[in-house]
């Protein structure tokens, strides 16, 4: 009886992260075609602030700041794992440092390679420790 309990629990809780995983699919943002206007400021670690603007066709984030030299990192299963921006690093196993991402004033719920481009959007990296 017990194990029959817990069967019915771990099934009813892949169904709920199935739901789940298709109401984001349903409602996340659709890439706009055509050029779009962004935005991109960088907050570095010593307090200074770079600005950069682009004229894009670009869908996503990561393939334009890329393609512009802006961001580097490293490729995972989950896209690519940003430690570099506008040629500062940052590394976790030294003093905990990390770069965030904003996409008009909200923390990022995506990496940058799946940040779709909004015209006229505002998107930051900000370099974070702890």
């Amino acid at each position: 009886m017990k194990q029959k309990k817990s069967l019915l629990a771990a099934a009813g809780l892949v169904l709920a992260v199935v739901v789940m995983l298709g109401v984001w699919y349903a409602t996340r943002p659709a890439p706009q075609d055509g050029m779009k206007h962004i935005t991109v400021e960088v907050c570095h670690g010593d307090g200074t602030t770079n600005t950069f603007t682009y004229d894009t066709d670009a869908e996503y984030l990561g393939e334009l700041l890329r393609e512009e030299g802006l961001i580097a990192g490293s490729e995972s299963e989950f896209g690519l794992f940003v430690d570099t921006v506008d040629g500062e690093k940052a590394d976790y196993a030294v003093n905990q440092s990390w770069w965030q991402l904003t996409c008009n004033g909200e923390s990022a719920q995506t990496g940058a390679d799946q940040a779709v481009i909004e015209d006229g959007g505002h998107y930051a990296w900000i370099y974070t420790i702890g």
